[in-house]
């Protein structure tokens, strides 16, 4: 029998990809379980050893000197930091672009960290790569064979099968049956016989019906190549799951589903992401990357947010206040060393500052030619006319926008597309810009315009051997290296980062080098998809900033909807079946998604329906269905407009009821009669009711002196004096109440009032007319 030899090993057939067959293992001897096991992924191998001498493995990672530097090793990204990951970590990875964020987690799942336990299954989940042999592989075999350890596992049993089928020695079948039930039992532990159903549930929800899962990943567009990684990581259940931007590309019911997957996620998480409602939404702590170093603070991602900007504003502080007690510091203090590294520092803060307010800065282009009476804002820049598209009309493939569709693109247009996943709006952008053609209708295009569009794939087209500089140079030869220079800076590429290969900067910085590449020629015409993908939450501000402050026309996709709201003037929906624009985002949602208005009404969202009733690609979608989604999606409009018609009555209601009092009030205020005097007839307010009397004198400013029938002479306001009885019934004062305090008047000495005295009381004592309780005559 074959056997295992160090010279034969190897581990090639960790990758490949899809389905592992058993001509792909090494030479082994079947009937030894320790080598069998070292076909096991390094993790498992590694618990198995600890378990075979009895050591526990412990659930905290804690690395105390803590060091890492850049891919080409040329900076320091951390330096003698702590890295301390807790058991069920739900945790932020929050950092500036650059900061290392994806070199942290390719350093952890690739185990190139020192003293990071090997026994801890880790699972970096990204973007999945364009490679010639995965994208063959359907998305159900995908998901299924993500899963190292059981993707191994499952040939193992193959093998050992047909070698028990084919043995005829008893003692050797013995040892290969012992084999095959131990790796049946493992096989137990990740999915067993069920991983297949488990898949393709999760691929359901996901939006993906049966033809979907057999679909090769070559014809997935960017947010269900997501969606399919998103449920490779979760099938994987590692024991540390890395989301290095998990929402890139993704629609809204995507990210509601990956949110209720996180919140209920048995494992520790580490989590980048530009998304912040997300991180307000999943995450229990943070560690924030800042000076070469990591910050922990354990609490939620809004209170972490105030924190920091407490203890920013107090470091800066302290850094001022010894700035300015050591500003004439001699080379020989002792206090040289610190007094550089905060002048370090606040040098570096000031440049962030100031490149944050000019990054992405779009200059003005050049006017259009335009007939006399056309303004600039009017000119057509790209028109669509009556047009239909499909990938492949001669295999059926189905129309993306089956009913002609017109569209026209000016200079002034500022547009925000949304919809499902896989619905069109890559497409879209594609048409538009020229990449594909319509298989019916036309499109027509200004000659005379600049366009700049920015892909979710642009950065593709750098090579990664190349530095920022020699890109932009190669783009512009004849260009001024000096203005090149200052281009990438706009995008906050530093001179290092500028001179270093695309292959050692981040996906951010790769971003950074197209946008700088589009806008180095001001462009009429500026159209993103998914632009907010990478770039952290500082630069996504500006992003947006940058944005509003762009005189030409612009076009957004993207999943990022406070970008959407605040950079959009109208709004795009594209899904199955139908193609509208609207004038507000909350309209444009709601022709979208169904279940827009539940969220609004912070009502309990049911994740799977929600991407069921919201598919876009992953799915075959019948007359039938567009159907039954263009009737969800109406019901909700009327829903929201039964509403809105509710609210405009309400209001309609009170305003009426308001109006009617002020011209009560007017009328009132009309007819009282102020220019009292002496001898007129009147109604004055005692107590709580009006009594007849007749008017002494009146002298503004103080009031009017009334002699009452009764006797009484009363000082009163002129304007709570009535002319009539009947209107005096009508403003009868509320009565006193019992035992309450009487106000005192500046005037009440100025005139005598007289009255007949009543009797001594029996408990009011001596008093007048409205003295006591007396018995007087």
């Amino acid at each position: 029998m074959t056997t295992y030899d160090p010279k034969t090993f190897h581990r090639k057939f960790e990758d490949s990809y899809g389905d592992l067959t058993v001509d792909q293992f090494p030479p082994i001897d079947w009937t030894k379980r320790d080598q069998i096991e070292m076909l096991f992924p390094a993790y498992r191998r590694e618990q198995l050893e600890l378990d075979a001498q009895k050591k526990q493995r412990s659930k905290v990672i804690e690395i105390e000197n803590f060091n890492l530097k850049t891919p080409d090793n040329s900076a320091d990204l951390f330096v003698k930091s702590k890295l301390c990951i807790e058991s069920h970590k739900r945790c932020a990875i929050f950092g500036i672009n650059g900061s290392g964020k994806t070199c942290l987690f390719e350093a952890i799942s690739s185990g190139s960290v020192q003293d990071f336990p090997t026994y801890v299954n880790v699972h970096h989940m990204k973007e999945l790569e364009h490679n010639e042999v995965a994208d063959s592989i359907s998305v159900l075999d995908t998901v299924i064979n993500s899963h190292k350890y059981r993707r191994v596992i499952v040939a193992i049993e193959t093998k050992l099968e047909q070698l028990l089928a084919d043995e005829d020695d008893e003692g050797t079948k013995a040892l290969l049956q012992e084999n095959l039930e131990y790796i049946q039992r493992a096989k137990g532990q990740c999915h067993g016989d069920y991983a297949v159903d488990n898949a393709r549930s999760m691929l359901r929800v996901l939006g993906f019906d049966e033809i979907g899962e057999k679909a090769p990943l070559s014809s997935l567009s960017g947010g269900l190549r997501m969606r399919v990684a998103l449920a490779s990581a979760f099938f994987i259940e590692a024991d540390m799951l890395l989301l290095d931007e998990p929402t890139n590309h993704l629609d809204m019911p995507s990210v509601l589903w990956l949110e209720n997957k996180l919140r209920g996620y048995k494992g520790s998480f580490l989590l980048v992401t530009h998304d912040r409602t997300l991180l307000e939404n999943v995450v229990t702590s943070v560690i924030l990357i800042q000076e070469q170093t990591l910050v922990y603070y354990n609490n939620d991602f809004k209170e972490f947010v105030r924190r920091k900007e407490i203890d920013d504003k107090k470091k800066e502080k302290e850094i001022e206040t010894f700035m300015t007690r050591n500003q004439n510091i001699s080379p020989d203090s002792k206090l040289i060393k610190t007094f550089r590294q905060y002048q370090a520092w606040q040098l570096a803060r000031r440049e962030r500052k100031i490149l944050l307010q000019g990054k992405f800065t779009f200059s003005p282009p050049k006017p259009l030619p335009a007939p006399e009476n056309i303004n600039q804002g009017d000119i057509s820049l790209i028109r669509m006319e009556n047009v239909r598209f499909s990938y492949d009309v001669e295999k059926n493939l189905p129309f993306i926008f089956d009913e002609p569709v017109s569209f026209d693109v000016k200079f002034s247009t500022r547009v925000g597309v949304m919809g499902p996943n896989g619905a069109g709006k890559s497409t879209f952008l594609k048409l538009i810009t020229g990449k594909i053609f319509p298989t019916e209708g036309k499109i027509i295009t200004n000659p005379d315009f600049t366009l700049a569009y920015f892909g979710q794939h642009s950065t593709k087209e750098l090579n990664l051997e190349d530095t920022p500089l020699e890109f932009m140079s190669s783009q512009f030869p004849k260009a001024n290296a000096g203005n090149l220079k200052t281009q990438l800076r706009k995008t906050s590429l530093s001179d290092a980062a500028m001179n270093t290969r695309m292959r050692n900067l981040s996906f951010s910085q790769r971003s950074c080098v197209i946008f700088s590449k589009l806008t180095f020629v001001p462009p009429h015409l500026l159209i993103m998809d998914e632009p907010t993908n990478f770039l952290d939450l500082d630069s996504i501000d500006s992003l947006i900033s940058a944005a509003n402050k762009f005189p030409g026309g612009l076009i957004t996709v993207t999943h990022n909807r406070d970008f959407l709201k605040k950079c959009s003037k109208n709004f795009l929906s594209i899904v199955p079946g139908a193609f509208l624009t609207f004038e507000t985002m909350k309209a444009a949602e709601r022709a979208t998604y169904s279940f827009i208005t539940a969220l609004e009404q912070g009502k309990a969202i049911d994740v799977k329906s929600a991407i069921q009733d919201n598919r876009g690609g992953g799915a075959i979608h019948t007359e039938e269905d567009q159907k039954l989604r263009a009737s969800r999606l109406d019901a909700q409009q009327q829903a929201a407009q039964d509403e809105a018609d509710r609210i405009k009555a309400e209001e309609d209601l009170a305003e009426a009821i308001k109006a009617e009092k002020e011209a009560k009030r007017k009328a009132k205020a009309a007819a009282q009669k102020l220019d009292w005097v002496a001898g007129d007839k009147c109604w004055a307010p005692v107590k709580s009711k009006y009594v007849e009397g007749e008017v002494v004198r009146n002298v503004p400013a103080m009031g009017v002196t009334v002699l009452l029938t009764t006797g009484k002479t009363v000082m009163v306001e002129a304007k709570k004096l009535k002319e009539t009885p009947e209107g005096a019934a009508v403003d009868a004062p509320a009565p006193e109440k019992k035992g309450a305090a009487k106000p005192t008047s500046a005037n009440s000495n100025r005139e005598r009032v007289s009255a007949p005295r009543g009797g001594r009381g029996g408990r009011g004592g001596r008093g007048g007319s409205a003295g006591g309780r007396g018995r007087g005559k």
